[in-house]
Formats: structure tokens, C-alpha cells, sequence
């Protein structure tokens, strides 16, 4: 009994800090707008454009920058994203997405340049947005 009441607690434990909400989350909350910009690979040139204020759209992609924080070498950049509430920016956010060893996002949080793993999944999730297929 004394095994399965130690094994609740650490349950509990475990519950009670996985609801703890990301500082970048919280950073963008109330964002209502996003502009995606996808870029030639390492260049300043622009392939498409996106524009989104759904905000499960937003939502889900704050969500994929509390991924676990990496040192991988500079993996270049593919396109950047911009937060906005009401007309103001919140947060600038630069990624990595097409080279599936070196995938990053890359933002400054509160003057701490912060460096995550960016996800398949988010990597899925930007494709899609840039072939234009709007599923969130």
C-alpha cells in the first residue's frame, strides 16, 4: 500500500508541473495576429508569405517553441514569425524548418537569446502553412 500511495504522490507531482505554463507562452498570450514569412534558405528572399488571427493557429505555434532548449550548431534560417497584439509586436521569432537534422527556432526572451528543438510535428505544421493548406 505504502508503494502505491509513494507512486500517487509522484503522480501528482509529476501533473502539477507539467501545468506549469511555458514563460514564452505567457509572453504571448492575447496575441490575436501572426505574419509568417518564409525565405529562401539563408537569404533575405521571400517565398510566400502568411498572414493568419485564428488563433488556434497561434496558439499552436506559441505552444511549438517551448520545445527542449538545444545547442545544435548554426543551422541558418528559413523563415521567421512575427506575434502581434493589437497592432503591437510581441515577440520576433526566427526558424529553421526544411533540414530535418538541424531544425531550430531561434528568439530573444526577456534579453535571453533562447535556441529550441523545433519539432517534426511543427515542421509538418509550417509546411502545410506554406503550401497553403490552412488545417490547425
Amino acid at each position: 500500500y505504502s508503494l502505491m500511495k509513494q507512486a500517487g504522490f509522484y503522480l501528482l507531482i509529476l501533473l502539477m508541473a507539467s501545468c506549469k505554463t511555458a514563460p514564452v507562452v505567457k509572453k504571448l498570450k492575447g496575441s490575436d495576429s501572426l505574419v509568417i514569412t518564409f525565405n529562401v534558405p539563408d537569404s533575405d528572399s521571400v517565398l510566400n508569405t502568411i498572414t493568419t488571427t485564428d488563433t488556434r493557429a497561434i496558439q499552436k505555434l506559441a505552444h511549438f517553441l517551448t520545445g527542449k532548449t538545444t545547442d545544435k550548431k548554426d543551422c541558418g534560417f528559413d523563415g521567421n514569425m512575427q506575434f502581434f497584439k493589437a497592432g503591437h509586436p510581441l515577440l520576433p521569432v526566427v526558424f529553421r524548418f526544411s533540414d530535418k537534422d538541424c531544425r531550430t527556432f531561434i528568439y530573444d526572451l526577456d534579453n535571453t537569446v533562447m535556441k529550441t528543438e523545433l519539432s517534426a510535428e511543427a515542421a509538418d505544421f509550417l509546411q502545410s502553412l506554406f503550401d497553403n493548406k490552412n488545417w490547425y
